[in-house]
Order: structure tokens, then C-alpha cells, then sequence
């Protein structure tokens, strides 16, 4: 009886191995038409006309007696018939919440430019057919929440047309073929998303010359170094729980980068990037050790919620630099020097740090915005020298007065916000600040006497305080 039950299994599975490897026979369609009325479904017809991308429907052309079909897109209808791989004109082809299998037969789809696949119900097996690797046309390809799936096959090493490559919550995906993907050397976008088992990134990468766009998120890496790409603009690397260091060097053209959120992250290297304006190292609490070298263009540094005890001194090197956000940080003093190797400095926010004392000695001279809440000051001795100064935030502190010299900033300074300080008095000069519009010393220890004589006095004045 087990021999019996064993022997009828290997007939089953013999049977689907048939059946999965058996050409779709095409001919008993008469056109398109007839192919995609075998669909259990109802799908719109549009006669070249847009359609919405949350609805089933095709796009055709009309040749002669038989229209083709260019577009299909089947949304949130799980059993489509195979009957698909029969329209040879299709360009186009979207499945959103459907279990069509991939079958040897997707090599029917020559003409096709862009494959949309977004959650499959597990119908995709581990591993696609060689035959993806016909599909010589396409040139956008997005696999999305594929349960199954483990890698791409080496003869997507064909797909020589594609420019956009998407691979995206693929619990199971851990492995890109190294010599295959440095084969599509027109690739210009490459995407990978919420793929927690793959744990390297191709070797071949340099030949990827094209790239112009990189995103790297929610992977298993551990290292990522990224070098000599010549045309890439833009590089994402956010949310890898477990990499630890990252080397980013050599990229001429790259113009914003982005590192968040990266729990583990310990050393950062970035070399040589010419081009790149926008930096953001975000949220990496382990972060240890962190390199600045030949970034002559940067305006915008962004170095929030890193835990940084010590102010990185590579930063003093960013001569372009305008605007530096190092908020939620451990920071209790900054370089003396800071406004004499960063003339160009114009926004420095600081909150959320431990910054004691009073405020910055030497003055920063041209500091026109300068964000200090949520830190331990207690003096602003020494403001009126920061001669540059529109705008000042020093909400919870404890600071207990505010200095007369405060109005040689009376032609600068334009807001100032002081809420939860110790303060309990107001210079009743500042009335005659002929640049402030705005200033809040709210939650204070003013007195009540005191807050309505100051509103009487400031009502005479432009400046709208608040108390």
C-alpha cells in the first residue's frame, strides 16, 4: 500500500511537471479579443484611451480586421487565464492582486516594455522560467510583495533594453546573479526594497554606468560600498537593521544622498562626490566614526538623531556648506573655529542636545538662522556679536534674562522664540527691535502684573510678542 501511494505522488508530480512545462497551444484564438474573453473576469476596453491603473482593463489598436492588444491590466482579479501569454502585441502587461503562475510561455511577449507584477498570492515559484530572459523588449520591470521568489534567473543577463529594475517585499529573494546584472548596462533605476534575506550586492555594479537612481532598503547587508557610478544622481540607503559600515566614493555626478534610519550603522566613509548638495545620516544611534572628503558642492548636511558625542571634525572641511542639522544628538560643545572654516554657514540647528553655559564664543558671525531648543543654556551673554542673526529658537532652556546688547540685532533679528525658559523680565528697548516680528516668551516666570504691562507697552510697537 505505501509502495502504491508513493508511486501514485511521483505520478502527480510528473503530471504537473507536464503540465507547467507544456506549451499554451495559441492557435484556437482566433485574435486578442478571443484570447482575454477566456478570463473569468469583465475587462474595460479602451480604444487607445487612459485608463485608470486600479481598474481591470486593456488597450488596443485597431490594424484591420483583428485589433492587437497593448495593454492589459488586471487589478484585484486572482484567476486570470493563461490565455494571456497568447497576445504577441502586448506591450504592456500589470497584474495587481492575481495568481497567474509565470510559465515558460511569458517568451510569447516579444514586444512587451513593462512587466508589473504586485502580490502574487504565492502562485510564482522560487525561481522564474529561463524564458524571462526572451522577453528582449522590456524595458521597466516591478516584482512586488512575490511570496515565493528566491532570485532572478542568469538569463534576465538578456534583457538588455531595461532601464528600470524594482524588486520589493520578496521575503525570500537572496540573490541577484553578479555576471547577469552587470549585463544590463542601460539599467538607469534600480530598486531594492524590503528584501530581508538578500545580504549582498552584485559585484558587478560598476558596469552599470547608466544608473542614475539607487535605492537600497530593508536588506540584510551587513557592508555596502558603492563606487565609480558615473551617472548616478541619487542614493538611498535606509532601514538595514543589521549594516554596519558603508563606503561611498567616486560618484561625479551624484547630486542627494540619504542614509536613515540604519540602527547599526558604525562607520560612514563618503569620498569624492563632486556634484552632491544634499546629505542626510539620519537616525543611526551607533554610529561611531564618520568621514567627510572632497564634497566641494554640499549646501545641506543633515546629521539628526546619530547620538554623536563628539562634533565630527571632517565636517569643518565642507566649505559650501549652508545649512547643518545635528538635532538629537549628545553634543556639548562645538569648535571654536566653526565660523571661521565654515564662512558660508547660514542655518545651524542644534536642538536636542546637551549644550550648557552660555551661547557660542566666538560669536558666529554669519549664522542667520540658529536653533538652540531643548538644550541646558543659561545665558545669552555675548548674543549681540552674532551680528548676522534673523531668527533664534530657544525654547526649553534656562535661561533667566535676556542681555540689553541683544538690540545691536535690531536691523537683523526678526523672530526669536524663548518659550519655557526661567525668565522673569523683558527689556522694555526691545519695543524698538525695528526688524522683530515675532517673539514668544511664553511659560515663563513673568509675573502677571509684568506680562500686561509689557503687552500695553509692546501694542505701541510693530513687534507682536507673545507671553
Amino acid at each position: 500500500m505505501k509502495i502504491f501511494t508513493v508511486l501514485f505522488v511521483i505520478y502527480l508530480s510528473f503530471i504537473n511537471i507536464h503540465i507547467n512545462n507544456a506549451e499554451i497551444d495559441c492557435t484556437i484564438y482566433d485574435n486578442d479579443f478571443d484570447a482575454v474573453n477566456m478570463n473569468p473576469f469583465y475587462a474595460r476596453r479602451y480604444g487607445g484611451l487612459m485608463a485608470s491603473n486600479s481598474s481591470t482593463y486593456i488597450i488596443y489598436i485597431n490594424t484591420g480586421p483583428n485589433s492587437i492588444i497593448t495593454e492589459f491590466n488586471i487589478a484585484i482579479d486572482v484567476n486570470p487565464s493563461s490565455s494571456i501569454y497568447c497576445l504577441k502585441g502586448l506591450q504592456k502587461l500589470q497584474l495587481l492582486h492575481t495568481n497567474l503562475t509565470i510559465l515558460p510561455d511569458i517568451k510569447n511577449l516579444q514586444d512587451l516594455t513593462s512587466l508589473i507584477i504586485k502580490t502574487d498570492y504565492g502562485s510564482i515559484d522560487q525561481h522564474l522560467p529561463p524564458e524571462f530572459g526572451q522577453l528582449i523588449s522590456l524595458s521597466n520591470l516591478i516584482l512586488s510583495d512575490i511570496k515565493n521568489l528566491e532570485d532572478l534567473p542568469d538569463e534576465i543577463k538578456y534583457l538588455i533594453n531595461l532601464q528600470s529594475l524594482t524588486l520589493e517585499k520578496i521575503p525570500n529573494f537572496n540573490k541577484i546573479p553578479d555576471e547577469s546584472i552587470g549585463k544590463l548596462t542601460k539599467l538607469n533605476t534600480l530598486n531594492l526594497i524590503d528584501l530581508p534575506n538578500l545580504s549582498n550586492m552584485p559585484s558587478t555594479m560598476i558596469n552599470l554606468q547608466l544608473l542614475q537612481q539607487l535605492e537600497i532598503t530593508k536588506t540584510n547587508m551587513t557592508n555596502i560600498q558603492i563606487d565609480i557610478l558615473g551617472s548616478l544622481k541619487s542614493l538611498t540607503i535606509t532601514f538595514n537593521s543589521i549594516l554596519q559600515t558603508i563606503q561611498i566614493q567616486n560618484l561625479p555626478l551624484l547630486q542627494s544622498l540619504a542614509i536613515l534610519s540604519n540602527k547599526n550603522l558604525t562607520f560612514l566613509d563618503i569620498e569624492n562626490l563632486p556634484s552632491t548638495t544634499t546629505i542626510s545620516i539620519t537616525n543611526s544611534a551607533q554610529l561611531q566614526s564618520i568621514s567627510f572628503v572632497n564634497i566641494p558642492s554640499i549646501k545641506s548636511l543633515d546629521l539628526s538623531g546619530c547620538q554623536l558625542t563628539i562634533f565630527p571634525q571632517s565636517i569643518l572641511t565642507l566649505k559650501s556648506l549652508e545649512t547643518l542639522i545635528m538635532t538629537s544628538n549628545q553634543l556639548s560643545a562645538i569648535p571654536l573655529t566653526l565660523s571661521t572654516d565654515l564662512p558660508n554657514l547660514r542655518v545651524l540647528n542644534l536642538a536636542n542636545n546637551k549644550l550648557q553655559g552660555t551661547i557660542f564664543q566666538p560669536p558666529l558671525v554669519y549664522i542667520r538662522e540658529l536653533y538652540l531648543s531643548n538644550n541646558s543654556l543659561t545665558s545669552m551673554d555675548g548674543i549681540g556679536k552674532h551680528i548676522s542673526l534673523q531668527r533664534l529658537e530657544l525654547n526649553r532652556n534656562q535661561i533667566s534674562s535676556i542681555p540689553l546688547e541683544i538690540m545691536k540685532l535690531s536691523s537683523t533679528l526678526r523672530q526669536i522664540t524663548m518659550d519655557y525658559n526661567l525668565l522673569n523680565h523683558i527689556p522694555y528697548s526691545m519695543t524698538n527691535m525695528v526688524s522683530l516680528t515675532g517673539f514668544s516668551v511664553r511659560w515663563n516666570n513673568i509675573a502677571s502684573q509684568e506680562r500686561q504691562y509689557l503687552l500695553k507697552l509692546f501694542n505701541q510697537s510693530p513687534v507682536q510678542p507673545q507671553f
